[in-house]
C-alpha cells in the first residue's frame, strides 16, 4: 500500500524488549515494557511541539466534586432535572457490542460494531459496519455492509489481538459535496485469559469514500504505545453541519478524544484505572496524516485552547479519578466476581446537543452511567448524571409479567446525534450488554438498542406554592423526576404511581454502602414541610434504614431539615416494616429536590420503598 503523505511509521524493534506488556504500579508510576510483534513507537523527534505547551499553573481540569458522604451527587448547574430508562425501550435485529456510530450526509446513520453479526447474517467477525434506517420512534432497520478483513489490519499479535471500533465520523473534507466516513479502530487484548480486553496498546483510523463499502487503512498504527489509542470522534450532526459554531477556523477541524491505556476499568488490577480523557483535533482533509493531528495541552492566558504536536505535551480535559463500589458482597462482572473500586472514564461518546448548546460526553462503569456536560470541547466537563445499576443478576427487558425488571447498564454508552430531539431535550442512548451476563429474566442485549435520556435545563424560580396538605408535590410537581441511590428492580416510578403494594429495593450487591437515599428533582422549587415514607418489604438481612434524616436541594446544595419530627415513631430495624406509612415533617423550607436519605440497615446494606410524597402542607 502507497504510504499517506506525512505519515512516518518507524518499524525497527528493540531486540531486548519482553513478549508481552505488563503494567506495574510502583510509588504511583507505572512502568511498561512491550510486546512482541507490536510497532515501536513513533519517535518523539517526528512530533515536534509546534505550539507552545500551556504550564501546569495555567491550565488543570475541573475534578468533579461529587461524593458526600458516600454519596454521588452530580456537580453540573446547567440541568435541573435528567433522566435515562433503566434498560432498552428501542431494540433491533441485530448481533454485537460496541456500536459507535456518525450520521452522514445521505441521511443515514452508519455504526461499528464488535465481535457479532451485526445487522447481517451469520457468520460474525471481529468487526462489522452496519448501515442505519429510521428513528428510536418509527423503528429502526439495518444491514451489514463491511466486515472482518475489509476493515484494516491488526497491528499487535494477531494470536493475541483483534479489532474494535471506537469512534466514527462522517464529514465532507475534500468538498466534494460528499461525506467521507472514518473509523478509529484499537487493537485490543482478547484471548487468553485473565488479559482478555483489558490492553489496547494500538489505534489508526479507517477511511470510505463510498459510504462504508470499501475502506482505506494506513501503512501503520497511528497511535501506540498505549496513548490516545481508544479514539471517539466529536459527533456534530449531519456531516458535522454544527461545527460551524466554533466559527469558521475552528471549524475546518475534525475533533476527537482519547483514552490512553484501556478502554475502561480494566479487570486485572495490574493495570493503570483510565481517570484522563484527551482531546485532540486534526484538518478534515488531513484525518489519517498523523503528522497533522494536534493535541489539547490546555488553555492560554486569555483562556483559549492551545494544540500541541507532540502528544507528550498534552492535557486531559477531563480528570475524574473517582471510583464506584468500594467492595461487593454478591454479584460483579464477569471474569471477576468481586471487582471493586471501579473507575468511571471510558471509552463513549461525545456529542454536541445543538438545541441546549452543549456537549455531552457518556462514559460509564460495569455499574453505573456517568454523563458529563460542557460549554466547550475542551471543559470545563461537569458530572450531570449518575446512574447506578448495581451488580448482577441483571433483569432485562422482557415481557414476562413475573419479571421485576428491566435493569440493565451496558457498555460502552453512546448518543447519536441523529436521535436527538428537535428542542434538545430528549436524547437516545446505545450501550451493549456483554452476552454471557447473567440475566435474572429477559433477554440479553447483546445488540444495538436505545434507552431514552430526557434532560431539562436549570431556570432559577421562587417557590410560590401555599400549604397544601392535599398537594403531593411528587405527583403535582413539575418536572418531577424520582432519584436514589440504585433501584434493583429498574422502576423508580413507583415511588410516587400510588400502588403501595409494588415496592423497591436498593439491594445492588455492594458492601457496607455508606448511605442510601430517595427522593425527587422538580424544575423549579417548592415550599416543602413534610414527606412521607411507605416502607416494602424488610428481611433479616437488610431493607430499613439504620438512621433516617431529610434533605432538601437548594441551589444544587443538599442541606438537612431543621426539626425532623418522625410519626409514628421509625424503629431502625426491621419492624419498620413492611408497607408502613411515616410522616416526616420539619420546618418549613424550600428547595427544587427533597430526599429522605440515611445509612442502610441489616448485613447486606439496603432499603425498600413502596411510595414517597412531598408536601407543604403547613403542619410545622
Amino acid at each position: 500500500m502507497k504510504m499517506l503523505e506525512g505519515t512516518t511509521r518507524d518499524t525497527t524493534r528493540s531486540p531486548d524488549r519482553s513478549d508481552r506488556r505488563v503494567f506495574l504500579k510502583q510509588a504511583g508510576t507505572v512502568a511498561a515494557v512491550a510486546f512482541a510483534g507490536l510497532a515501536a513507537p513513533l519517535s518523539d523527534a517526528v512530533w515536534a511541539d509546534s505550539v507552545p505547551r500551556a504550564s501546569s499553573a495555567t491550565w488543570k481540569p475541573v475534578e468533579p466534586d461529587t461524593m458526600v458522604d458516600g454519596v454521588v451527587d452530580p456537580a453540573s448547574r446547567f440541568f435541573a432535572t435528567s433522566f435515562v430508562e433503566s434498560s432498552y425501550t428501542v431494540t433491533t435485529d441485530s448481533d454485537g457490542d460496541l456500536w459507535p456510530s456518525c450520521w452522514a450526509d445521505d441521511g443515514h446513520v452508519y455504526t461499528a460494531n464488535g465481535d457479532g453479526k451485526g445487522f447481517g447474517p451469520a457468520p460474525g467477525a471481529d468487526m462489522t459496519v452496519n448501515r442505519l434506517s429510521g428513528t428510536p420512534e418509527t423503528g429502526i432497520t439495518g444491514e451489514r455492509i463491511a466486515t472482518g478483513k475489509d476493515l484494516g489490519s491488526v497491528w499487535a499479535d494477531p494470536s493475541h489481538y483483534n479489532r474494535k471500533p471506537t469512534g466514527m465520523l462522517a464529514v465532507d473534507g475534500n468538498g466534494d459535496g460528499k461525506c467521507e466516513l472514518y473509523l478509529a479502530v484499537q487493537n485490543l487484548h482478547t484471548a487468553p485469559c485473565p488479559d482478555c480486553f483489558n490492553d489496547a496498546p494500538m489505534a489508526t483510523v479507517l477511511r470510505s469514500d463510498d459510504y462504508g463499502q470499501t475502506w482505506r487503512d494506513t501503512d501503520g498504527p497511528m497511535f501506540a504505545d498505549h496513548k490516545f489509542t481508544t479514539v471517539f470522534f466529536l459527533d456534530f450532526g449531519k456531516a458535522g453541519e454544527h461545527a460551524r459554531v466554533l466559527g469558521p477556523e475552528d471549524s475546518r477541524y475534525a475533533y476527537a478524544y482519547g483514552i490512553d491505556y484501556n478502554w475502561r476499568d480494566p479487570t486485572n488490577p495490574a493495570l493503570p484505572s483510565t481517570t484522563d480523557l484527551y482531546l485532540a483535533r486534526v484538518p478534515t482533509q488531513s484525518i489519517q496524516d498523523r503528522s497533522a493531528w494536534r493535541f489539547f495541552a490546555g488553555t492560554g492566558g486569555d483562556g483559549k485552547p492551545t494544540w500541541a504536536k507532540d502528544l507528550e505535551q498534552r492535557q486531559p480535559v477531563l480528570h475524574d479519578a473517582r471510583t464506584v463500589y468500594h467492595e461487593l458482597r454478591c454479584g460483579g462482572r464477569p471474569g471477576d466476581l468481586k471487582a471493586h473500586d471501579v473507575s468511571v472514564i471510558s471509552q463513549g461518546s461525545v456529542v454536541y446537543n445543538a438545541p441546549l448548546k452543549r456537549y455531552i460526553y457518556t462514559s460509564w462503569t460495569w455499574y453505573t452511567f456517568e454523563f458529563y456536560e460542557a460549554p466547550t470541547p475542551w471543559g470545563p466537563w461537569r458530572l450531570f448524571l449518575h446512574k447506578d445499576f448495581g451488580a448482577e443478576p441483571f433483569y432485562g427487558p422482557s415481557d414476562d409479567a413475573s419479571c421485576p425488571g428491566p435493569r440493565v447498564g451496558g457498555y460502552p454508552t453512546t448518543i447519536p446525534s441523529r436521535y436527538i430531539s428537535d428542542d434538545g431535550l430528549t436524547m437516545w442512548v446505545q450501550t451493549s450488554t456483554w452476552k454471557r451476563w447473567n440475566f435474572e429474566c429477559g433477554e440479553p442485549n447483546y445488540l444495538f438498542g436505545l434507552r431514552k435520556l430526557t434532560v431539562a435545563p436549570f431556570e432559577t424560580s421562587v417557590p410560590r406554592n401555599a400549604p397544601d396538605a392535599n398537594d403531593n408535590l411528587a405527583v403535582s410537581g413539575e418536572g418531577v423526576t424520582p432519584i436514589e441511590k440504585s433501584a434493583r428492580y429498574g422502576h423508580p416510578q413507583w415511588l410516587n404511581d400510588g400502588d403501595t403494594t409494588e415496592y423497591e429495593s436498593s439491594d445492588d450487591c455492594e458492601a457496607d454502602k455508606p448511605a442510601d437515599f430517595w427522593g425527587y428533582l422538580w424544575t423549579r422549587a417548592y415550599h416543602l414541610d413534610q414527606v412521607a415514607y411507605v416502607t416494602g418489604k424488610t428481611a433479616a438481612d437488610g431493607g430499613w434504614f439504620d438512621n433516617l434524616r431529610v434533605q432538601v436541594r437548594q441551589d444544587f446544595r443538599w442541606i438537612d431539615v431543621d426539626r425532623l419530627d418522625i410519626t409514628p415513631a421509625y424503629p431502625h430495624d426491621r419492624s419498620a416494616g413492611p408497607n408502613k406509612r411515616y410522616v416526616l415533617a420539619f420546618k418549613r423550607t424550600w428547595g427544587d429536590g427533597v430526599r429522605i436519605i440515611g445509612k442502610p440497615g441489616g448485613t447486606a446494606t439496603f432499603t425498600t420503598i413502596a411510595e414517597l410524597e412531598a408536601y407543604n402542607a403547613g403542619s410545622v
